[in-house]
């Protein structure tokens, strides 16, 4: 089993995800959590974020 791991984020990070939440909630009329959009965000857009850091970074060298 493996054991949980904490995040830190900052308030307006995560006044940033709140507010998405809400407008998913509103939009959708089904109740979203922060956590639940910080989750899909890893299980769908960690590959494009690999891609985007090594760009990224492989312009400043």
């Amino acid at each position: 089993m493996q054991k949980d791991k904490n995040l830190r984020i900052k308030n307006d990070e995560l006044r940033k995800l709140e507010m998405a939440a809400i407008e998913i909630g509103y939009k959708t009329k089904e109740p979203m959590k922060w956590q639940d959009i910080v989750r899909y965000m890893l299980d769908n857009y960690t590959e494009d974020a690999i891609k985007d850091i090594i760009s990224k970074r492989n312009k400043k060298v």
